[in-house]
């Protein structure tokens, strides 16, 4: 097995043949003090993903693993299954059509948190580029603060994009894990703001204002990435419901005044929003009895849409990115 890894870096990789060596290579030119492993799990792609991860097996490091898988396991299973053959005690984690831009960008990210063991993550920011790996002109909606906060995880604001993260191995797959067991079974919401959420339950949130990273969006008709393919329909604003939900009963397990708040909030915006939309089938009656049922802060949750909206089209009038 060689000398424990200090990080392992995970890639999911599926229909990412044009783009998944500039990955690779981004990765394999990091230059660090410390061992780390790159595990590399390619979910049988049609598109011919596999060959190209072969060509490029002989030329990388040794503490690359290639894994190509015989038959598709599902974007969620191949993550968890990098995620179970992880061994260093900080993880990151990368799509396949992401690239790291800077080459010391472990050792900064690592240094970090080794010198300050309140933090559970720090991210770096980012830059959106479009298939031919230049800036397309968007913005991503991550942190401008030195430290996240529940405050902008309420306002759908990212720590920053998730190929950026490097966290604590152990705290991040146990708030994870926690989080999605909260979830009625069958739902799914993208595992980018569940983890903003668990991870400020866990410990602190870093966020370099260090552009390096690059996050690929590309968005076609009937693609593979999440964006391509999400409807916002009856089963998105249940699971999105289920989210919510899930998020009230995780902070007051784990979390402090300050996440439970958040999490009602958030939970509450959903569930109003839902209710006033001809999408879904909940009823707004049903949606302000629950919240009126709260014994503190209802007329808070009332307004939190209100507030929501409000902060989101200001931030859109001043020229301030909110999504992609």
């Amino acid at each position: 097995m060689g000398e424990t890894p200090l990080v392992s870096v995970v890639v999911s990789v599926y229909n990412h043949a044009p783009y998944v060596e500039e990955c690779l290579r981004g990765i394999a030119a990091q230059k660090t003090s410390f061992p780390f492993e790159v595990i590399v799990g390619e979910d049988c792609s049609p598109d011919g993903t596999a060959e190209v991860l072969r060509r490029l097996e002989p030329e990388l490091p040794g503490n690359f693993t290639i894994i190509c898988r015989e038959k598709n396991l599902g974007a969620a299973a191949n993550g968890e299954d990098l995620y179970r053959r992880a061994r260093g005690a900080y993880l990151a984690h990368v799509e396949g059509d992401d690239f790291w831009t800077f080459d010391g960008r472990l050792q900064a990210q690592v240094d970090f948190l080794e010198a300050h063991p309140d933090y559970v993550a720090v991210y770096t920011r980012c830059h959106v580029v479009g298939e031919d790996s230049r800036p397309n002109g968007e913005r991503y909606p991550q942190c401008p603060h030195d430290d996240y906060s529940f405050r902008e995880f309420f306002y759908s604001r990212m720590p920053g994009q998730s190929a950026t993260m490097l966290c604590r191995r152990e705290p991040y797959l146990r708030g994870r894990a926690e989080l999605l067991g909260l979830m009625e079974p069958g739902t799914y919401y993208p595992g980018d703001r569940r983890n903003a959420f668990s991870l400020l339950v866990e410990g602190r949130v870093r966020c370099l204002q260090s552009d390096w990273s690059a996050y690929r969006h590309v968005v076609r008709s009937g693609g593979s990435s999440y964006s391509s393919r999400v409807r916002f329909d009856e089963a998105y604003a249940r699971a999105e419901i289920s989210y919510g939900r899930a998020l009230v009963r995780y902070a007051e397990l784990r979390g402090t005044p300050e996440a439970v708040d958040c999490a009602k909030r958030t939970c509450y915006r959903f569930l109003l929003k839902w209710a006033a939309d001809g999408r879904c089938s909940l009823r707004l009656s049903d949606a302000l009895r629950e919240v009126m049922a709260e014994r503190r802060h209802r007329v808070r949750y009332l307004l939190a849409p209100i507030q929501w909206y409000l902060v989101l089209g200001l931030r859109r009038l001043r020229g301030v990115p909110i999504d992609l």
